[in-house]
């Protein structure tokens, strides 16, 4: 196919929700043609006639012959903007093989983690054909990584990345958009908590967080856990990183709660094959746009010590508004295409992590109705440490450390359980999901910090049971929470052991008797370096709950 001008960038997707405002980008460079491609060619020739410049449209259709196409076309540059990632996978990468075969640089705005991640497995064919290819050109994990680069020199160790993305809801809402998000919604992601990989389910652990800017009005919004590559790049990437994790959100609620209602669908299979349903969704969502805003945000909270040890933490926000949002997952191809035609790019096929600065994407940001800038936050002080006050160095050094929790801490370690006899306490066990007797179990504690709480998964043999601690209004006075029922408790250290007693509790918010009262018999302590824990619990009338004993490092 001839051209008008130099060197010809073809973007697949082209007329799309972000391959659109990509063309847009690109339309006023000089030296090359842009090929808005797809296979919706009336869609393709209305938005070049409407922008103009180098832009022309073609026909391409991603589920034919990519290689006839290709050659066809013959471009120096292939950018991907269509998507959905989550399923082209299974297609083994058959558009950037084509690409590294035709000798011709590849770019895609990947925010699928297992397609961004696996992409180096293209390294060694990309060198030898002399050609770059570069997956995850996008907000993640391109933008996400500057801005972590960024901040970086403040920290001797990072040890928790948390970001999220919320768009602004008056946008049309992109079909590879919409399946993406169906694809994980209620389904394992692989996450690094810890210092462990694990898996959590896709729109978990739902929570509210603020992006604000001096002399803007702040954004708001609930975010749930979402798909990203950085959930499985920056582990690797940054050294000493204990946690990653990255959130989504909507900005309306009914969205944001139907979200939530499939998310819980798919967990237990009582839907399947959501992807299907994209195209209803997607429907939806772009009706129910008119209600809402065009302003979105992003932010990167990042947690660590600095050289003298000490917490810090930062968070870097962005506000973008007059429906500008949608142009930040393009931007990174944009960056990337303008410094090729300058510099020939490096070969090889990796993933957009550190490959741009933040400095490039700020002066892109210039041109746009969209700010950033970096807020140091103070961190969450270690919640024992406000209960106890000064008590708290006064425990000994392993107990300390194992309340030391910034982020995410995990503990692993041995216990011995006993239940009790009774029926009924063996039925209240169940239902609280203690484990069964037994001695010398594995046993792992996870404690997660947020909003001034500390959520502990204790799970022992496979069977997990949790509760959220919170600072009670006096001092040495802390809430433990299971689920309806919520306990006040007491601390004393006496001879270098930490107590917990119970001293009253609520049913669902309600006074609970205290001649039903639980009556526990609770300590931790250090042994030869390794932080002891020795728990009781009996019922009046009923005896023995439970008891176990172990330890932990």
């Amino acid at each position: 196919m001839k051209t008008s001008f130099g060197k010809t960038v073809v973007i697949i997707g082209g007329y799309g929700q972000f391959g659109g405002r990509l063309s847009r980008r690109l339309s006023d460079i000089p030296d090359i043609t842009v090929l808005v491609a797809g296979r919706t060619l009336s869609k393709a020739e209305a938005l070049c006639q409407k922008y103009g410049g180098n832009l022309s449209p073609v026909y391409f259709d991603a589920r034919g012959d990519l290689d006839t196409q290709i050659a066809e076309l013959s471009p120096w540059v292939v950018i991907d903007a269509a998507g959905p990632f989550q399923s082209v996978f299974a297609h083994d990468y058959a558009l950037p093989k084509v690409c590294i075969k035709r000798g011709i640089h590849y770019i895609d705005l990947s925010d699928s983690g297992t397609f961004t991640q696996g992409i180096a497995k293209l390294d060694t064919d990309a060198k030898h054909a002399g050609v770059a290819v570069i997956s995850g050109a996008s907000s993640v994990p391109a933008l996400s990584s500057a801005v972590i680069d960024a901040a970086k020199s403040r920290f001797e160790q990072i040890i928790s990345i948390e970001g999220g993305i919320s768009p602004g809801g008056k946008i049309d809402i992109g079909l590879s958009v919409t399946q993406a998000v169906l694809s994980y919604l209620g389904k394992p992601l692989k996450v690094f908590r810890g210092g462990e990989w694990a898996h959590e389910l896709g729109y978990s652990r739902v929570h509210a967080r603020t992006v604000t800017l001096k002399g803007e009005k702040p954004i708001r919004r609930k975010f749930g856990l979402c798909d990203a590559p950085d959930l499985l790049l920056f582990p690797d990437h940054y050294k000493g990183v204990e946690t990653v994790r990255f959130y989504g959100s909507q900005e309306l609620w009914f969205i944001h709660i139907n979200i939530r209602i499939l998310a819980w669908l798919q967990k237990y299979r009582l839907v399947r094959g959501l992807q299907n349903y994209a195209k209803f969704f997607s429907w939806i969502g772009t009706g129910l746009g008119r209600f809402a805003s065009e302003r979105g945000g992003m932010y990167m909270h990042i947690l660590g010590r600095d050289k003298t040890g000490s917490p810090i933490s930062q968070q870097w926000n962005l506000i973008a508004e007059d429906g500008d949002g949608p142009f930040i997952p393009t931007l990174a191809a944009e960056i990337l295409v303008r410094r090729w035609l300058e510099n020939r790019p490096k070969p090889g096929a990796h993933a957009a992590v550190s490959e741009i600065s933040l400095g490039e994407f700020e002066q892109a940001f210039s041109s746009l109705s969209i700010k950033s800038e970096f807020a140091d936050i103070t961190p969450e002080p270690y919640l024992y440490r406000c209960v106890l006050g000064d008590g708290f160095d006064v425990l000994p050094k392993a107990v300390r450390r194992g309340h030391e929790v910034l982020g995410t801490k995990i503990m692993h370690g041995r216990v011995d359980v006993l239940r009790g006899k009774n029926p009924l306490s063996q039925l209240v066990a169940g239902i609280i999901g203690f484990a069964k007797t037994g001695t010398d179990r594995p046993i792992t504690i996870s404690m997660d910090v947020s909003d001034g709480q500390e959520t502990w998964t204790r799970t022992i043999d496979g069977k997990s049971f949790r509760s959220v601690l919170s600072q009670g209004l006096k001092p040495n006075v802390i809430f433990e929470k299971f689920g309806p029922l919520k306990f006040k408790m007491k601390f004393r250290i006496e001879d270098e052991k930490l107590h917990y007693d119970i001293i009253s509790a609520t049913l669902l918010g309600l006074p609970y008797p205290k001649f039903l009262l639980p009556h526990s018999i609770t300590h931790e302590r250090a042994e030869r370096g390794k932080f002891i824990f020795d728990v009781e619990i009996r019922l009046p009338l009923l005896g023995r709950l439970i008891a176990y004993k172990g330890w932990l490092e």
